[in-house]
């Protein structure tokens, strides 16, 4: 069978379990990222695919969200130790407090990978909507709704006891739109 009819086959027959297995463990938001990059994997490595692939499947699925977690940890512990070192240095007279800076690097060690890249984009890179889209492969539209939305989880993971429809608090200086937004 040609490769390309043969991974067509295995996605087919077992993206359906692939994505049960790997919701119950992240949720439906990354889930289709996740079951991209095992079929990835199972098209790198069709020879070693056995006949019967479903459990070879969940074990590439397995290990691809181990990877993430571990990564997610790690970049945790990245801006955990960022947010230390924020308090410790003396604060600069016309930027946010020490204080301040790691109360944010602390809230963006809180979202998730998909909300804090986002943020970064449009903050410490400086990209527009539509240049922050492009990186991500998506719409302007689906961009400016996704920076709409880790700015509110970021707002309420800064003020933990706000309710969650409340305007948005002024103490967040680091994380205003970009002047070449969308």
């Amino acid at each position: 069978m040609h490769d390309e009819a043969q991974l067509e086959k295995l996605h087919r027959e077992h993206a359906g379990a692939v994505r049960a297995f790997v919701r119950r463990r992240v949720g439906d938001e990354d889930a289709d990222d996740v079951v991209a990059d095992v079929f990835v994997v199972a098209w790198r490595r069709l020879g070693d695919v056995p006949d019967d692939p479903r459990t070879w499947l969940l074990g590439v699925a397995r290990k691809l969200l181990a990877n993430r977690f571990r990564t997610a940890k790690r970049q945790r512990a990245l801006y955990e130790r960022l947010a230390r070192e924020a308090e410790r240095r003396p604060a600069y007279a016309d930027g946010p407090s020490m204080d301040e800076t790691g109360t944010l690097l602390r809230a963006l060690a809180s979202l998730r990978a998909r909300d804090r890249e986002v943020l970064l984009l449009v903050t410490w890179d400086g990209l527009s909507h539509a240049e922050a889209a492009q990186v991500l492969g998506v719409r302007p539209a689906t961009l400016t709704m996704r920076v709409h939305r880790a700015r509110r989880r970021l707002e309420r993971a800064i003020e933990p006891t706000a309710p969650p429809d409340a305007a948005a608090p002024t103490a967040t200086p680091a994380i205003q739109p970009s002047s070449s937004g969308a």
